[in-house]
């Protein structure tokens, strides 16, 4: 049996009541735990959490092994750091479900770990020379930050391992030791990943539609939310609704289109009942209808037996992802701070240039690169209080400390890709664990841990704002034309055809397209508390408002052709609220959106 069983403990399977007169909790799922209900609320699927308890139990039983052997063999401790960096950072990236891919990204995440640590220490010898090949290292990492959760892995393995090369400058024969001990590391990550807590998509699936349930009974609950409110409601059901889309992807069952029909048919219904305030008992009741058909379909995941085939991304599709200017800046910016950082430890410069790493990765404008900036010095600054509180806690309980250690480690996992602010937190409280209980004194480690974060940070906003910046403002207005390009997709889909598959994967493409624009307004949002951007919050809602009028064109378009009068209609209001987005945004309406026309003319040219 594996170790996810043991969220049976607390978790019983959620179910939706198929009275027609259900009352609106009856129409939420019954947890039968109120922690399992918040992990869903905010982590569609658990995929989170299972992550972070596969990097949890994979650094335990790496550690038990690795450092029991350096004990018991009166070796170094630090013989076994690159196994615990391994066994903590690949979990995060072994996203594939079949075999074959599951272990190609092993190989891969391994195979760049072990090169750039060798490398680091061949060249630790010669200072200037490793200096350049770790600059090298943070700009390919950088260059393929966008290229897949393998990629990405594979970077931040090399990054980490070339870090860990170059502090511990190992002679040839702990070099030696230290992969071999690795190898231990890579066994129990198997292990951790496919036997104890191993990847099982259809029940994934069936997390996720309860989190879609769950999210809809909140739209049914909250009957006088603001816009504001509601775009917040239909945001966050959104997001669940995409988890389930991501499991599709890895099933293949003969009820998958159908359930993606009736994901979108909870979608419109949630909107309408959050639109149409007056009119409650009938919003209400189409809502539950939806959630119940869902239900019925989801059912269907149950009794798939294959796996949706792996898809293979050729070279060329690899070059237009990399990511040229971010690496040119990051790699400016950790140069800085590698000399800056020299001058201030030459011990531990590594903290500011990886500082500027990940503070650079996965940023596109300049107001996104301050605020993650400000995240990873609170995270840093609370942080080390907390680790610091610790060390002189728990000193002399080894076991606390090892427990501390594997909560921090669960922590970051689960936090570092979603909330990054959380994740630096753990982080810095797990190293001031670590080299506590190595013996370093905790006041100085705190007080220079905080100089070099300090100075990569500076660095880094530095070099955002000076060397090429990308304005907030032009990066929001990129992932604007983005959205109305799908949103153009969608009509041109509905006017030349019906056809479901393309109409519901359209619309997926302008969710996804529709979050990217959320992400890129949180600098915009963090800036409210100084300035109010007028124009740009008055113009999100009626954007708003464009997603989910072209739900309902999708959904009707699923239908047939049988529906053409309502869906004219529903072009229009289309057009009424991109007339109105247009007016607030400040744009001019687009001559390709003018579907009023055009859809008066394709239902002449059908009528004839």
């Amino acid at each position: 049996m594996s170790i996810a069983s043991i969220a049976q403990v607390f978790y019983r399977a959620h179910r939706f009541q198929p009275a027609a007169g259900a009352s609106c909790a009856a129409v939420a799922p019954v947890s039968s735990s109120r922690l399992l209900s918040l992990l869903l609320g905010s982590d569609p699927g658990l995929l989170r959490f299972h992550t972070a308890l596969r990097s949890a139990f994979a650094c335990l039983l790496t550690g038990f092994v690795t450092i029991g052997w350096t004990v018991a063999t009166h070796r170094p401790p630090t013989l076994a750091a690159f196994a615990l960096l391994f066994a903590m950072i690949a979990p995060l990236f072994l996203r594939d479900a079949g075999w074959r891919g599951w272990l190609r990204s092993l190989a891969a995440i391994y195979g760049a770990g072990c090169a750039s640590f060798v490398a680091a220490t061949a060249l630790a010898p010669w200072p200037l020379a490793a200096d350049a090949a770790f600059l090298a290292v943070l700009f390919t990492g950088m260059l393929v930050q966008a290229c897949g959760p393998r990629a990405l892995g594979s970077a931040m393995t090399a990054v980490v391992a070339f870090y860990l090369g170059l502090y511990l400058h190992p002679t040839f024969a702990h070099a030696c030791m230290t992969l071999a001990l690795s190898t231990a590391g890579v066994a129990i990550v198997v292990l951790t990943g496919r036997v104890l807590v191993p990847t099982h998509p259809r029940a994934t699936l069936q997390r996720a539609l309860s989190t879609v349930a769950q999210r809809a009974a909140l739209v049914l609950a909250d009957r006088r939310a603001d816009e504001a409110q509601a775009i917040a409601h239909l945001s966050s059901l959104n997001e669940a609704a995409l988890a389930v889309e991501e499991q599709l992807d890895l099933l293949d069952f003969a009820g998958a289109q159908r359930l993606r029909a009736r994901l979108i048919e909870v979608e419109i219904a949630a909107a309408l009942h959050a639109r149409e305030g007056a009119l409650l008992e009938q919003t209400d009741e189409r809502l539950r209808i939806a959630l119940r058909r869902l239900a019925r379909a989801g059912r269907d995941a149950g009794s798939s037996t294959t796996r949706a085939a792996a898809s293979k991304k050729s070279i060329a599709s690899w070059r237009g992802l990399l990511s040229w200017l971010p690496a040119s800046r990051a790699t400016t910016a950790a140069l800085i701070a590698m000399l800056i950082g020299h001058s201030v430890s030459p011990e531990r410069w590594f903290w500011a240039v990886i500082t500027t790493f990940v503070v650079f990765l996965g940023t596109r404008s300049r107001g996104d690169t301050i605020r993650k900036t400000g995240e990873r010095v609170a995270g840093t600054l609370t942080g080390v209080a907390v680790s610091a509180m610790l060390v002189e806690l728990l000193h002399g309980m080894p076991v606390l400390i090892v427990i501390a250690m594997i909560l921090c480690v669960f922590g970051w996992a689960y936090f570092i890709l979603t909330s990054y602010g959380q994740g630096v937190f753990f982080i810095t409280v797990l190293v001031g664990l670590i080299y506590g209980e190595l013996g370093f004194a905790i006041g100085p480690l705190v007080e220079m841990r905080v100089e070099e974060v300090f100075v990569g940070c500076v660095v880094a906003v530095a070099v955002a704002v000076l060397m090429m910046p990308l304005r907030t403002s032009h990066h929001i207005d990129a992932k604007v034309e983005s959205v109305l390009a799908a949103l153009n997709e969608i009509t041109r889909l509905t006017e030349a055809s019906f056809d479901a598959h393309a109409s519901i994967a359209s619309m997926r493409t302008l969710d996804r397209r529709w979050h990217e624009l959320q992400a890129a307004l949180r600098p915009l949002r963090t800036q409210r508390v100084f300035a109010w951007n007028t124009q740009m919050e008055l113009a999100i809602g009626p954007l708003f408002a464009c997603v989910q009028t072209a739900r309902e064109l999708t959904g009707l378009t699923a239908r047939g052709a049988s529906h053409i009068a309502a869906i004219d209609e529903i072009r229009a209001r289309l057009a009424g609220a991109m007339s109105l987005f247009a007016l607030r945004s400040g744009r001019a309406a687009a001559s390709s959106m003018n579907h009023e026309t055009r859809s008066s003319e394709l239902t002449a040219a059908r009528q004839t």
